[in-house]
């Protein structure tokens, strides 16, 4: 619902309580943090309202039937604190307001534009936070290109009373567009109102209501300008070679067949040609880390929002926050423009608006809502509403890229799975992404799946597909490889080291835990660097000590090569949520490796009396990747100004965040979780630390039948991710010697 002004000062003087419960009920959102900056803030800016030539305007403060302050961006995981709309002087015009109850007293102004330092460590300035919001309700709200409204918006902090740190260099550009108001005399009784006034000069019932209902919508001009852009690009990650030429060709003549009109002639009018035509398109694209799969993503995204004859809303979609801050700012790079970043949307956004308070109401009126009664739950909710936040066909393409991790909780032995924001009552997340999609393409590799809600196949993706009379496509990358110098062979010789085979019934590789048997194939040769039987060289070498393992990638990095340290999750995250983490005592870090000095490589400190040498223990330490705001495109492409970008081997990344992603050379700290003994792989549960894996490993120390070995899988799965995401060499370090051992015995054959 819409609230006027007075009604808004209303309630944030008399019912604030009641407000506040209103919110904990629709945002979910119930810490007392977040409690007690509601009862600081809200009051604040209600204090900036008095101003009487403000009163006739109306605040966004939820969907119609609803009450909220917080504001939901269509199709978006963001809330926009609150949105004031109305007319301004030449036409419909809304401002973002942005409220921060921070002390930020100790604040400094940070190294990047956007980025600012606070006592917990660096933060993203508020300013940027808005001028996201902003940029994509220019591009990507309906009603904005509908009424050709003016989208402004600005930044209060209701706390402190001054924020110098915050407009000095090198934010002042971005302040004077998108400017900060403080807790003081003069910005509440005159600069905050007089902005608001000058943007805001009566009220637009008309325009709110067609605000608060608005949807995702792409502003055509502004997506052809980004596609021509990909297209244009030169970058590695947006050239088609070979086999991924032909994936693409063949998704394309699917998309093209489904989306474009058909061709009239005087034998096969119009209507007879569409007769008997699925409504759906259904495109699974299927190979092995390397293939190019992503690759393919960008240029069918790029290729389909260009053509003219398609007409409807086109997204990538991504399945966890580490592939969608990476795919946001790939798209923001290669435009230059961060509104870019709004074609990247998430998996969780295909929810057509199922929800908690939802659920309770519908157990309290005696309603069956168990997870397996999902497809009933979807159909009530779907009928008692007038607007849902993704109904039926909201895009034309929707692009998903690892579509493995899609979560299915229908998947048996996965009762009790985390969902990580995905409302699990509402069923299997790529049936969504179908219904919500004139075509869906999923690029997946199931062998990458891995974590307890990662649980999409290929065969449920047909059933789906047939749920909605959909035609299906399946398209293989097997046998193409852009990664490894393109060595198959190595990507054959580590899914036989890991013991992982074939299963026919799904085309995925299946793991096991002992070895698939003989030596490693022929085709594979080890001559210094690694080799593919006709092609370019691949290093795979194995070094003493971390020590050793680090001064071998130095040089590359020097050369300007992308390097990067990798690791299973092997160790806690210690160093989570601490500002600075690389200045902590090495004790404190993640990563604290002692190389014992009896052990293999081995260095005397310093020579002694007798000429003899004394060995000291030598301490090697690193943190895991440092992802302030869970950015994770921070570790994968380091931004000029973060401690990655100035040592690119100061962090250690993990499966979850690399995977997608490629490096010239990758370190690889092989810890003791995965290991070799006798003629099998074993797991050591106390070195797994993997946080979404709280079923499988909860199994395996119950010794539940079956559930070890479900480890060892998973396990299997992360190394083979981290084996192949270098393009030129892959260089290891084990912690476990008999490890160490199968594996140099596995390279001599």
């Amino acid at each position: 619902m819409l609230l006027d002004v007075e009604t808004f000062r209303r309630r944030t003087s008399y019912e604030l309580d009641g407000l506040i419960e209103d919110l904990v009920r629709e945002t979910h959102r119930s810490t007392p943090a977040e409690r007690n900056a509601w009862k600081s803030s809200l009051p604040a800016f209600r204090d900036v309202l008095a101003r009487p030539e403000l009163a006739n305007l109306h605040v966004h403060v939820g969907r119609p039937s609803s009450l909220m302050v917080e504001y939901r961006l269509p199709a978006s995981p963001s809330w926009a604190d609150l949105v004031l709309l109305g007319r301004g002087p030449n036409g419909p015009a809304a401002v973002v307001v942005e409220l921060k109850d921070w002390n930020i007293a100790k604040d400094q102004s940070g190294d990047r534009e956007a980025l600012v330092r606070r006592p917990h460590g660096e933060d993203l300035h508020p300013s940027d936070q808005v001028r996201g919001y902003v940029e994509y309700c220019r591009r990507f709200h309906s009603a904005v290109q509908e009424c050709g409204a003016r989208v402004e918006g600005c930044v209060y902090f209701t706390y402190a009373s001054s924020a110098d740190a915050y407009v000095a260099e090198p934010h002042r550009k971005l302040v004077d567009e998108y400017p900060v108001f403080a807790k003081n005399i003069a910005d509440v009784e005159e600069r905050f109102p007089r902005y608001l006034a000058n943007r805001l000069t009566a009220a637009d019932p008309e325009f709110a209501q067609s605000f608060a209902r608005g949807v995702y919508r792409q502003d055509r001009g502004f997506v052809v300008q980004i596609s021509k852009a990909i297209q244009r690009s030169e970058e590695r990650p947006f050239v088609l070679l070979d086999q991924q030429r032909r994936g693409f060709e063949l998704c394309m003549a699917c998309v093209e067949r489904r989306l474009k009109p058909a061709r009239v002639t005087a034998k096969t009018p119009a209507a007879s040609s569409l007769k008997n035509s699925p409504k759906k398109s259904v495109v699974v694209i299927e190979g092995p880390p390397g293939s190019g799969k992503s690759v393919i993503a960008a240029q069918l995204w790029a290729s389909i929002a260009s053509d003219e004859a398609i007409d409807g809303n086109v997204v990538l979609t991504t399945t966890s926050t580490a592939q969608r801050t990476n795919w946001e700012e790939l798209f923001h790079r290669v435009n230059g423009d961060r509104s870019a970043r709004g074609v990247v949307i998430g998996s969780n956004q295909y929810n057509p608006g199922l929800n908690q308070p939802w659920l309770k109401r519908e157990r309290a009126n005696g309603f069956p809502t168990a997870i397996a009664d999902w497809r009933q739950n979807v159909k009530r909710f779907c009928a008692s509403h007038a607007q849902l936040k993704c109904a039926d066909d909201d895009f034309a393409v929707s692009i998903v890229d690892e579509a493995h991790a899609l979560i299915d909780p229908t998947v048996a032995d996965r009762k009790g799975m985390s969902a990580s924001g995905w409302m699990l009552h509402a069923g299997p997340q790529a049936w969504h992404v179908i219904r919500a999609s004139r075509v869906a393409v999923f690029l997946m590799d199931p062998e990458q799946s891995y974590r307890d809600n990662e649980t999409t196949s290929i065969a449920r993706l047909q059933q789906f597909a047939d749920d909605f009379g959909a035609d299906f496509t399946r398209i293989s990358l097997a046998g193409s490889q852009f990664r490894c110098s393109g060595s198959t062979e190595y990507l054959a010789w580590i899914d036989k080291t890991l013991a992982i085979q074939q299963d026919e019934s799904d085309g995925a590789p299946q793991s096991v835990a002992t070895a698939a048997g003989g030596s490693v194939s022929t085709q594979v040769k080890r001559v210094g660097p690694w080799r593919k039987s006709a092609g370019g060289p691949y290093e795979f070498e194995v070094f003493d000590t971390p020590f050793d393992l680090e001064s071998a990638l130095r040089p590359h990095e020097s050369a300007g090569r992308s390097v990067r340290f990798v690791a299973s999750y092997s160790r806690k995250w210690k160093t989570k949520g601490i500002a600075n983490p690389h200045r902590l005592a090495a004790s404190a870090q993640d990563f604290c490796i002692v190389v014992d000095t009896a052990g293999r490589g081995a260095k005397p400190s310093a020579a002694v009396a007798g000429g003899g040498a004394s060995m000291e223990p030598r301490t090697w330490s690193r943190v895991w990747n440092y992802t302030p705001k869970e950015d994770y495109s921070i570790f994968i492409q380091a931004p000029e100004g973060t401690a990655i970008a100035r040592d690119q081997l100061c962090e250690v990344g993990c499966p979850y965040v690399l995977r997608g992603f490629d490096f010239d050379y990758v370190g690889l700290l092989w810890m003791s979780d995965l290991v070799w003994r006798g003629d099998r792989w074993k797991v050591n549960l106390e070195h797994v630390h993997e946080s979404a894996w709280r079923l499988a490993i909860s199994g395996a120390r119950k010794r539940k039948p079956g559930a070890e070995d479900d480890v060892i899988r998973r396990l299997q799965r992360g190394y083979r991710i981290l084996l192949s995401r270098a393009m030129r060499g892959t260089y290891i370090w084990f912690e476990d010697a008999e490890t160490r051992e199968h594996i140099e015995r596995s390279l001599k054959a």
